[in-house]
């Protein structure tokens, strides 16, 4: 089941209150990052914990957007008209900032080979955010109650010398099919701003796409297809169909049963053509 997390650029200081309106031109005007029911890593470096705010449900949607009035009245059922939701947010300078005073302790608790994917967020960060940073969390399962979670989340990302508080990320990390980017910084969809990169997709593949097929995988069976054919070949099988067909005469004349003669006509046929085919063998 989806539970999507956003990591968005925004110009405001805050959520986007949709009593306000805001959601219609929040959108579109810097990079915005994606994950699944979690915080990646490197999300979590960007804030601190005095950067939990809330927001109320029911702002998750314009007030004057026809086309959400189903989803902003089940908000208004489900939570009422003030329930609200921690979220992070913070100023892209600090964002900067923690990021690169995190960069060494982080480096070094998941492994020098994610360096160059820390350093390339640190600059996709730098180039494609706006004035703000949010980190969105609506999309959670247990939104409402999810402030102890994400307090403690934040509190351990300055205490990640000690292994136990990133053993399942470090798990997650080794599998064969597990996708660096994903779990370290999640992924954009940002035709002008691509992440990750071409440059870092190439250092870290993504193991869901299928390798294309080796060439020489496929050269036996053309080389099958593409054998000449021997002026033997002919010969060999006018042969068949003479000796198939005398057989079955002779059987005919002496014995003037039908069925017989179609019984040794077959067992004829059998036996010859497998014994042309083992004749002509394997030809380069």
């Amino acid at each position: 089941m989806s539970h999507p997390v956003y990591l968005s650029s925004s110009h405001l200081p805050r959520m986007p209150e949709g009593s306000r309106n805001e959601w219609r031109g929040f959108f579109g005007h810097g990079g915005e990052l994606e994950a699944n029911a979690f915080f990646p890593l490197f999300w979590r470096a960007l804030f601190g914990e005095g950067d939990i705010r809330h927001a109320r449900f029911i702002d998750s949607y314009d007030i004057d957007d026809e086309d959400s009035a189903i989803e902003r009245e089940e908000y208004l059922e489900d939570f009422g008209a003030d329930a609200t939701y921690p979220y992070l947010v913070t100023d892209k300078t600090s964002a900067l900032t923690r990021l690169a005073a995190r960069r060494e302790a982080v480096v070094a608790a998941i492994g020098e080979r994610y360096r160059p994917l820390y350093e390339g967020f640190e600059a996709w960060i730098a180039r494609g955010f706006a004035d703000y940073i949010l980190l969105r969390t609506e999309g959670l399962p247990d939104a409402a109650d999810a402030e102890p979670w994400l307090r403690a989340e934040q509190a351990s990302i300055d205490r990640l010398d000690d292994s136990s508080l990133i053993g399942n990320l470090m798990s997650d990390l080794s599998r064969h099919d597990s996708d660096p980017v994903w779990r370290l910084a999640g992924i954009g969809a940002s035709p002008d701003n691509p992440w990750p990169t071409p440059e870092l997709r190439r250092l870290f593949p993504d193991p869901r796409q299928r390798k294309p097929r080796k060439e020489g995988s496929t050269q036996p069976a053309e080389k099958l297809r593409s054998r000449p054919k021997s002026w033997i070949d002919p010969v060999l099988e006018w042969l068949a169909v003479a000796l198939s067909a005398a057989a079955t005469l002779g059987t005919y004349f002496s014995t003037r049963s039908m069925w017989l003669a179609l019984l040794v006509f077959l067992c004829a046929a059998f036996a010859l053509g497998f014994g042309i085919v083992k004749l002509r063998g394997p030809r380069s």
